[in-house]
């Protein structure tokens, strides 16, 4: 199964994520379940089958996670056997009727416990949470992939140029850029931005670096200079590792170059971020430098 597909996400998580995943969580709970309801349902049909019923009194009620609870002791044969059981509204002194295994005393409940039948209220319970939280967590992953949000594994990172015609994004291996060089224009649709960009992160992460003179990249770029290219451009350097992506814009410096402008960065949660969203953040932040060119 493939690490970023809908279904491996939903059991295991993204790929090198610390949390326990969903999967996990469940093979975990689900045996623990099914053991208990198990050993219940066999402790009540052995009582079933062999009942004797008696009477006794309350001999103390206290308190456990927020609910109150009964005690009481029985005496068979000259042994006592203890037990425990919901308060019900009785209190110390009360009589309360108890049905006992025969043959086996120490399996005994109350009255109402046995002709309740078999208590599945936390089965119940636990199957609703279960059943909402996969819900919910379907629904997040699958807007997330609605929103095509890509798998983005190590660190990538890409530079993006808007000029008057055409966006221009280059591939950035540490510090240094180089090729790729790709292009789009301006009217292209968020899932074309969302292709090149991520070829791009591909490339920087394993393409093999090739060193290449500024005059050179320039000519790539198809710019006359750049001086001409930071006078009538707008510009963000894109980040990201496996969890977060960072976008940080520039501004104009008194040397007419420019500088990062870190009032402005943004930073977002790969994790629970939309893709959608980071596409037009990106695009929004380079039409926002228009007026400063």
């Amino acid at each position: 199964m493939k690490s970023d597909s809908k279904i491996y996400r939903f059991f295991f998580g993204r790929r090198g994520e610390r949390r326990l995943p969903f999967g996990v969580m469940l093979l975990i709970l689900v045996p623990f379940l099914i053991v208990g309801l198990y050993f219940q349902n066999r402790k009540y049909n052995a009582l079933s089958a062999n009942p004797f019923f008696t009477s006794t009194v309350v001999s103390d009620v206290y308190s456990l996670s927020n609910s109150r609870y009964l005690k009481y002791q029985i005496s068979v044969d000259g042994k006592a056997y203890e037990g425990s059981a919901p308060r019900r509204g009785l209190s110390v002194g009360d009589s309360i009727g108890v049905v006992y295994q025969k043959d086996d005393p120490e399996n005994n409940m109350t009255v109402f416990e046995y002709f309740d039948g078999p208590e599945f209220g936390s089965v119940i319970i636990f199957v609703i949470v279960a059943i909402v939280l996969a819900a919910y967590r379907w629904l997040t992953i699958n807007r997330k992939y609605n929103d095509r949000c890509p798998e983005l594994e190590r660190s990538g990172k890409c530079t993006i140029y808007r000029t008057d015609k055409e966006y221009i994004f280059v591939t950035v291996y540490h510090a240094n850029s180089s090729y790729p060089i790709k292009f789009l224009p301006l009217d292209c649709d968020n899932g074309a931005f969302e292709n090149i960009l991520t070829d791009i992160f591909h490339a920087s992460q394993h393409d093999k670096y090739t060193e290449i003179k500024a005059s050179e990249l320039i000519k790539a770029m198809k710019q006359r200079s750049w001086r001409q290219l930071y006078m009538h451009s707008t510009s963000v350097r894109v980040t990201h590792d496996s969890h977060r992506l960072k976008i940080l814009p520039t501004r104009k410096a008194t040397d007419k170059g420019l500088d990062w402008d870190y009032d402005r960065e943004l930073s977002f949660d790969l994790d629970r971020a939309s893709w959608k969203n980071i596409i037009i953040s990106i695009r929004k932040l380079l039409e926002n430098n228009e007026t400063e060119r």
